[in-house]
């Protein structure tokens, strides 16, 4: 079963979170974004490791490209590896391109480890999709820091 709209909303209405929606084509990669909000906007990866049964969900800024052997080394793994699609629609029902923490609540065994890159302000906002890719929440990155902690994620912080 996919992940839904409605069910992100659920989330943030229910954490009475502060947020602007903004509606736009389907995209799958923040690069393909047709124009700029007035927020920093982020790229979200589902990460696993070679070894182990360790995933990882890391935000990181926009412009930021994600070497994964510096990420590797930065989370004590010998290798991370993009998580294939069909584990990613089983682990947070969602598929690439829609990857978001507000798909959390379909991680119900807590497989996932957030990571969050530091530079990232977190004085300012932060976008992510609600579960589909044709839409855009805004919100204080302080809100995303609500909804990890109101979901019980304990974000790893790294500077990439």
């Amino acid at each position: 079963m996919v992940a839904t709209e409605q069910e992100a909303y659920d989330l943030i209405n229910k954490l009475e979170i502060e947020f602007k929606a903004f509606e736009h084509p389907p995209i799958t990669s923040v690069k393909e974004m047709p124009y700029e909000f007035n927020s920093p906007l982020v790229k979200n990866l589902v990460l696993k490791a070679k070894k182990g049964k360790n995933i990882y969900l890391v935000i990181l800024p926009r412009e930021k490209q994600a070497d994964l052997k510096k990420l590797a080394t930065l989370l004590d793994e010998k290798r991370l590896s993009f998580l294939a699609e069909d584990a990613l629609l089983e682990l947070l029902n969602v598929p690439a391109g829609t990857v978001t923490p507000l798909a959390l609540p379909n991680d119900t065994n807590h497989q996932l480890t957030v990571v969050i890159d530091r530079d990232i302000d977190q004085e300012d906002t932060v976008g992510f999709h609600p579960n589909v890719n044709t839409a855009t929440l805004i919100m204080p990155f302080k809100e995303l820091l609500r909804i990890l902690d109101y979901l019980d994620y304990e974000p790893i912080y790294i500077r990439l």
